[in-house]
């Protein structure tokens, strides 16, 4: 199979149809006849990363007239993520944030964040709350899903229904398969289990960790500059070795980052 080019670069034909079919996709629902927000799952990771990235990619490819619907780009800060994790989310929201407004693009960057009465410490210190662990893992709902939740119950209440983009994928593990296969009706949404007038849209679901990285390392973000301070940061955890770039740089599957909890991916 012939391979298409990118930048000098070769991008396999099989992966270059996979994202053309995707993108196809991504466009026909942004272009259905309701107002239904998108709210796109943002962890900073190389998932979700590659869903914003086509996101930003959908909304630029449409005339300014079809931009209708507004579009939530949502991450999570737990108050005691990784300096080097968060920062790395904060320079990507702000990169973002700028070309959308720059494009006059209907995006907005949201930080979900707990309650102060919600905090870590609070629970901790001050309801004498365990270390979590992983029989009570109380800090997940609290500082993550609570959080996140809360603000998609509000757009639902302001809108009536959205629609939630998640980099969920069946690569990823025989337990994301497995959980992907449960909740799958055989239609592109899926109603979220937990969240009334939530409809969960995977766009990537069926691509492989090597066809995630190769995407992101061949395609720049649209937002400008490039993924490569994101495979660096993969490479510095350690672990597993991901899609290699030309410099050599690789990625680790191992990558911790705040995320939109588990729950979120079940429909």
């Amino acid at each position: 199979m012939e391979a298409a080019t990118l930048g000098g670069f070769d991008i396999d034909a099989g992966l270059d149809a996979k994202l053309s079919a995707i993108r196809a996709d991504m466009a026909d629902e942004y272009r259905q006849p309701h107002g239904d927000p998108w709210i796109v799952g943002f962890s900073g990771g190389k998932d979700s990363t590659l869903v914003a990235h086509l996101v930003f990619e959908t909304l630029l490819a449409l005339p300014p007239s079809e931009r209708t619907r507004s579009v939530h780009l949502v991450s999570n800060d737990t108050l005691v993520e990784s300096p080097l994790v968060m920062g790395h989310i904060e320079r990507v929201q702000g990169e973002i944030r700028d070309a959308a407004e720059a494009w006059r693009l209907p995006l907005a960057v949201v930080t979900t964040r707990p309650e102060p009465d919600a905090t870590f410490w609070v629970n901790l210190v001050g309801r004498g709350y365990p270390s979590p662990n992983r029989s009570f893992r109380w800090c997940t709902d609290r500082l993550k899903i609570q959080p996140t939740s809360r603000y998609i119950r509000e757009q639902v209440r302001a809108s009536g229904e959205v629609v939630l983009l998640l980099g969920v994928r069946r690569a990823e593990s025989a337990t994301r398969a497995g959980t992907v296969a449960r909740y799958d009706n055989g239609r592109r949404l899926n109603r979220h289990n937990d969240l009334p007038g939530c409809m969960v849209y995977r766009p990537i679901v069926e691509l492989t960790t090597d066809e995630v990285w190769e995407s992101l390392a061949l395609n720049p973000p649209p937002w400008g500059g490039s993924h490569r301070a994101l495979v660096k940061l993969y490479r510095d955890a350690g672990g597993g070795v991901g899609w290699v770039l030309q410099d050599g740089a690789s990625a680790s599957k191992n990558f911790k980052a705040a995320t939109i909890p588990a729950s979120a991916d079940r429909a």
